[in-house]
């Protein structure tokens, strides 16, 4: 019995191997090969880059050793690189821009903060309810003191026809 067994795994071996296929692979120049069955008693030997059917288990490339040769590439690789470099320079540049427009607004904003800095803003909404203080609002060197005069003596204002 376990010389029946023994010789039914050393036939059997070669048999489960045989009629095995090639996957699709790239070759050395970046030309793409379908995939393609081998016939009965032979399976795919060769390299990563080079495939063909024989019945030598020595040069036997296995199922697992041609997925294997499909992981990641240098073309792969370099293009996943540049991608990665190209979104880190996009986002750098979005927050130098950013910070560059917010520091601009926040200089001007200071100079014209320093410009009215003694100058008093009529405003509207609840502050507008504030008590004036002692002496009246403050006045503004270009513009006269109270109401507007009416002179009866001026001429009317020019209308346009």
């Amino acid at each position: 019995m376990p010389l029946a067994a023994i010789a039914l795994l050393l036939l059997g071996a070669p048999l489960a191997l045989a009629g095995t296929g090639c996957l699709g692979y790239l070759d050395e120049n970046g030309s793409w090969h379908p995939g393609f069955s081998c016939p009965p008693f032979t399976f795919c030997c060769g390299t990563c880059h080079r495939r063909y059917c024989c019945g030598d288990l020595n040069l036997l490339l296995s199922e697992r050793q041609q997925k294997h040769c499909q992981g990641l590439r240098p073309r792969i690789l370099a293009g996943i690189a540049s991608a990665v470099v190209l979104f880190v320079a996009v986002v750098a540049t979005s927050i130098c821009c950013c910070l560059c427009t917010c520091h601009h607004l926040y200089r001007r904003h200071q100079q014209l903060q320093s410009l009215f800095e003694g100058q008093a803003i009529p405003m509207t909404g609840p502050a507008a309810w504030l008590p004036v203080p002692p002496g009246g609002p403050p006045h503004h060197p270009f513009y006269p003191a109270g109401p507007p005069t009416y002179n009866p003596a001026a001429p009317p204002p020019q209308v346009p026809p």
